[in-house]
Order: structure tokens, then sequence, then C-alpha cells
């Protein structure tokens, strides 16, 4: 199962609980601070990826941890 995971760039609070605590593999810090998904998942821009399902569980805690509800995680399926 492949999810789609977008990050929404206006409203991260730069925090870096996705991209330190819950899921490094997926996000990554940003030359300004904010997530960006990790260049091999990337599709159509550094807010935008599709995640293998190994790493769905990964993606989600960090969609359910981020303050500021800036993280979507999408059901392909």
């Amino acid at each position: 199962m492949t999810m789609i995971v977008v990050v929404d760039q206006g409203a991260c609070i730069q925090c870096g609980l996705c991209y330190l605590d819950n899921c490094p593999e997926v996000f990554k810090e940003g030359s300004d601070g904010t997530s960006e998904i990790a260049e091999q998942y990337r599709t159509d821009s550094a807010a935008q990826g599709e995640v293998p399902s190994d790493l769905t569980d990964c993606a989600k805690n960090a969609a359910d941890a981020c303050p500021a509800t800036a993280i979507s995680v999408l059901d392909l399926s």
C-alpha cells in the first residue's frame, strides 16, 4: 500500500518533531527549517511524496505528532 504524504509548508512551524523525532526516514529539514519530504520519496515537489507501506506507520506518527497539523497522509488504495 503506497501512501501520499503532503507537508503544508506554509503551516509548518519548524519544530522538527517529524524529521528529528518521529520519522527521519521520510521527513528532512529544509534550508529554512521547514519540513520537506526526503528526496527519494518526492513526487511533484519537496512538499509531496509517496512512501512505501513499511514507512506508513512512521509517516502517520509524524502527522499525529505535528502540533501545526501540517502533515497529511493519504491512502492511495
